[in-house]
């Protein structure tokens, strides 16, 4: 029996498109097929237009694009503009907030041929307060945040990737969540342009792929450097670090996260554990009071004027960062500084950085999105970082590990995470 289109990866897409063994109607009926079964259950989607989406495919068919990313479908988070199509970043708001351009993520994909298949949940101004996604693992468990429609979609094959954003750990938790791959870009290597701003200490744009070949045909794309295709042969130097919070990791997390230390120390990989600097220590904090010092300013408006169709959650989250003082914000920044300076030591003899992605498997109910706590310290000091599954938890559900790559190496990152998920996928 032919495989269905939407289990392929988008690098497999792409290239039966080209070959013509493939068309894009096809993979976008395949794909469209498996939200009409599954989007009841996952509730991955804030708006999807059927008729659109096949419309699209067929000017694809019809105009024979030769872009790298042709006839490819993808997701968009709900704080990402689409020309077009209903934007509400989450909140009640905005729910009629429709963009008349496109952002500049989405004119570089579309330029290379991909077909946006609809809008994904993001979290209340992808915050904290969760939407109606589940885990397509278990639908008892969160899926994370704050990009959970996007993970969730991909996650549950409608889709081989979708966009989706980080503050905090809005790409990390729920790629580590959902058991796919998640990138976050350096700050400021892809462009905002047209997308949600909370922080600009903070923001990054991301991918949510099942391989690591997605992530980087699509960062290549994003970036517009070229480099689309994957070199798994490198042989980083893996620095393990287990990090300030390693005591708040459940059992099955560590367990895993050393087990994976002990596997690639086994096949041959330069690994080793190293203690995290102590001005590693301040940087949790530091990234609160920057996000929610941030946050306060950027989204000012809504709590000024839209009180009331704000979000306990949210309120909240305002007035801690309007109570932080100028001086705290002013410190924030220095123990970036400290961090960065002292972390870039460290580089000078790894390659990249192994931590954990987060504190265990995605918890059990859908009130909240799960702890960011993980991811802090990383986006914090502005690194790329990818969220690779390994290995599973004690009720089954997938674990991950956090790969942390040099400010600006997001090329090489993506290349250094596919040779380790390749000598770790062959336990």
């Amino acid at each position: 029996m032919k495989m269905k289109s939407n289990l392929l990866s988008a690098t497999e897409i792409a290239k039966k498109i080209k070959s013509g063994q493939t068309t894009a109607s096809i993979v976008m009926q395949d794909c469209l097929a498996r939200i009409q079964e599954r989007e009841e259950l996952i509730g991955a989607f804030s708006f999807i237009d059927y008729d659109k989406a096949l419309e699209l495919a067929e000017m694809v068919d019809k105009n024979r694009s030769e872009g790298p990313l042709s006839g490819v479908p993808f997701v968009v988070k709900d704080i990402i503009d689409v020309e077009g199509y209903p934007i509400t970043q989450g909140s009640p708001i905005y729910q009629n907030r429709i963009p008349e351009k496109n952002a500049e993520c989405i004119k570089r994909l579309t330029e290379a041929g991909a077909i946006p298949i609809g809008i994904t949940v993001s979290t209340e101004f992808a915050c904290f307060t969760p939407g109606k996604t589940v885990n397509p693992h278990n639908p008892a468990h969160t899926p994370g945040g704050s990009s959970s429609g996007s993970a969730a979609a991909v996650a549950d094959k409608m889709v081989p990737f979708g966009l989706g954003s980080q503050t905090a750990a809005s790409l990390v938790r729920p790629g580590s969540y959902c058991g796919i791959f998640a990138y976050k870009s350096s700050n400021g290597y892809l462009s905002l342009d047209g997308v949600l701003g909370l922080s600009s200490n903070l923001d990054s744009l991301g991918v949510l792929a099942r391989t690591p070949d997605d992530l980087q045909l699509a960062r290549s794309v994003l970036s517009g450097d070229q480099q689309n295709s994957i070199n798994s042969e490198v042989k980083p130097r893996i620095a393990f670090m287990k990090g300030p919070h390693w005591n708040e990791l459940s059992e099955d997390a560590k367990v895993n996260f050393e087990k994976s230390f002990a596997l690639l120390k086994e096949k041959g990989a330069q690994v080793k554990y190293v203690d995290h600097p102590k001005e590693f220590n301040l940087l949790t904090e530091a990234h609160k009071t920057i996000m929610t010092k941030d946050i306060s300013q950027s989204r000012r408006f809504e709590y000024e004027n839209r009180r009331s169709q704000l979000s306990e959650k949210f309120i909240e989250l305002v007035e801690e960062g309007l109570a932080r003082t100028d001086e705290d914000y002013m410190e924030a920044l220095s123990a970036r500084e400290r961090g960065l300076r002292v972390l870039s030591l460290m580089y000078n003899f790894y390659d990249v950085i192994i931590a954990p992605a987060t504190s265990g498997e995605a918890p059990k109910g859908l009130m909240a999105t799960g702890d960011p706590l993980y991811s802090r310290d990383w986006t914090l000091l502005q690194l790329p970082a990818v969220s690779m599954p390994f290995g599973k938890g004690k009720t089954n559900l997938p674990l991950s590990l956090q790969i942390i790559g040099w400010y600006g190496k997001d090329h090489d990152l993506i290349n250094y995470s596919a040779s380790i998920n390749d000598l770790l996928s062959e336990e």
